[in-house]
């Protein structure tokens, strides 16, 4: 089959049954989490994961990615109309957004911020089609020895997704690798790690565990600072499209924002906060008007947007081709595949390939249908924002009870989402990284069965692994990764010292 019969048939499959409802509902759901403070992204997506149980895995699919556009777009919401960032990618747009709102411009600012972010949307979306089946074409080559260096360079990447501290991020991602290890052998079928107790013996649901760590360790912190009362936001706020001429005013913004959100986005770890502030500035440089930045500037509402956009299409580039999340939106979205029975990782063009095109077909139409959603659904975000924030978690709270116990019906779900909301919390406090550990969770089950395999195969040999050019390379460039922060401390301590024992010779001197 063709390229584009298989597209085509993507769309058909996308659009089967209640297809359509449903991404409906994951947009709507996203734009109204991400105009919450403080619901970002992927808190949205992992509350709406346990509801993707009854849901086949292509539909389940397409309506996080739904939710991760639509959220997108909702964080600017609040960011425009009363400056405060709905997700932390939106703080880029409040600079000008609320500006133009004080000058009685709010409608314009948001239908700038909606099509503009479409726009990106959109072209990441083609980006990405257009380099992921190179990518699984590649791989097709790949055995087990590959494939365990390719999971053990993406968890590499907990070194972006650290924080401040390598050590404490080293750390959170070997906690997700053990929480893997609860359960049967992947290979052998024994147990590991259940301490007697049958509810053990399907190991740590992921789904719980990262509905935890996101959802519910936020509401947990927003309890414990509390922001105060609810916003008071205008009842009549309404989109503005921009005209054509304002569109080809903003073109050059826009176009940076698209470039800026593919590269940012294929960067694992960079996230659409960076990618938001650079398209800003970039924007800012190469404008004609750069004086009117901060100032009510619609070019400075156009690229942030559209790279907060832009970075959907380039993060499911490794995601997809590879099996490796370079965000939490992105980690939850390979969640929802093992959630399903899929094995994420480097097969999964070549064994799924009609989910792939759906997937692809999916991410298009939920693009297309930020647009009616998003100019119908901002009345209902104006209405959440004026929720008190004690009502706010408490109904947050109740729902994930209810969605993760709603999965399986299984008790030991919701008790356990609670239990990693407290880790989580804890995490955060301390300055452990959530995210390094999901993405433990995420690739060590492949690292895991794909290493025995290997030796296996080997007859207990580890020069199997450097035997194969492929995956020799993969290793050193894992070893540079883990290596290159201790090279660069030392260095920064071997210049440092040179510095003082210069100004202490010349002092001597002196």
């Amino acid at each position: 089959m063709s390229f584009i019969e298989s597209l085509f048939a993507g769309f058909a499959a996308a659009l089967q049954g209640p297809g359509i409802l449903i991404m409906v509902a994951g947009v709507a759901w996203g734009i109204i989490g991400g105009a919450i403070p403080g619901i970002s992204g992927a808190v949205a997506m992992a509350l709406a994961l346990p509801f993707t149980f009854a849901l086949d895995a292509s539909t389940a699919l397409v309506m996080l990615a739904g939710v991760w556009a639509g959220a997108n777009y909702g964080g600017s919401i609040p960011a425009i109309l009363v400056r405060i960032p709905g997700t932390p990618a939106a703080a880029a747009a409040l600079l000008d957004g609320y500006e133009l709102t004080r000058q009685g411009h709010a409608a314009k600012a948001l239908g700038v911020s909606l099509i503009c972010g479409t726009i990106g949307g959109l072209i990441s979306i083609f980006v990405l089609i257009a380099l992921v089946l190179p990518l699984g074409e590649l791989v097709l080559h790949f055995g087990s020895p590959e494939t365990f260096a390719l999971a053990l360079f993406g968890l590499t990447l907990i070194a972006g997704l650290s924080g401040p501290s390598f050590l404490k991020g080293f750390g959170s991602g070997c906690f997700g690798l053990l929480l893997t290890t609860v359960g049967f052998d992947t290979l052998t079928g024994s147990l590991r790690f259940t301490f007697g107790r049958a509810e053990l013996m399907a190991g740590i649901d992921i789904v719980s565990a990262m509905v935890g760590l996101f959802a519910v360790s936020e509401m947990f912190h927003q309890i414990a600072h509390p922001a105060g009362p609810a916003v008071t936001v205008v009842g009549k706020a309404h989109t503005a499209f921009p005209t054509l001429a304002e569109l080809r005013s903003v073109w050059r913004a826009t176009f940076i924002g698209t470039i800026v959100g593919l590269i940012v986005g294929i960067m694992p770890g960079a996230g659409a906060t960076a990618a938001s502030f650079v398209a800003y500035n970039e924007a800012r440089r190469w404008s004609k008007r750069p004086d009117l930045f901060g100032k009510g500037s619609m070019e400075g509402v156009a690229a942030p947007e559209t790279a907060n956009n832009a970075v959907q299409g380039g993060d499911l580039v490794p995601t997809l081709a590879l099996g490796i999340p370079g965000s939490n939106s992105a980690a939850i979205m390979l969640a929802a595949l093992v959630l399903h029975g899929i094995q994420p990782g480097p097969f999964l063009l070549a064994k799924h390939t009609h989910l792939v095109y759906t997937l692809f077909a999916g991410l298009i139409l939920v693009n297309l249908l930020m647009v009616p959603v998003g100019i119908v659904i901002l009345r209902l975000c104006l209405l959440a924002l004026k929720l008190a924030p004690p009502v706010l978690v408490a109904s947050i709270l109740t729902l994930i009870v209810i969605g993760a116990y709603a999965g399986d019906l299984f008790l030991l779900n919701p008790l356990l989402a609670l239990a990693f909301g407290v880790i989580g919390y804890g995490m955060r406090v301390y300055g452990f990284s959530a995210a390094a550990t999901v993405l433990g969770m995420v690739l060590g089950v492949m690292a895991e069965s794909e290493l025995r395999r290997s030796l296996i195969i080997s007859h207990g040999s580890w020069a199997i692994f450097v035997a194969r050019p492929a995956s020799a390379v993969l290793l050193v460039l894992t070893l540079g990764i883990l290596l290159y922060p201790a090279v660069l401390g030392a260095i920064s301590l071997w210049r440092s010292r040179g510095i003082v024992a210069r100004a202490a010779d010349r002092s001597a001197r002196g």
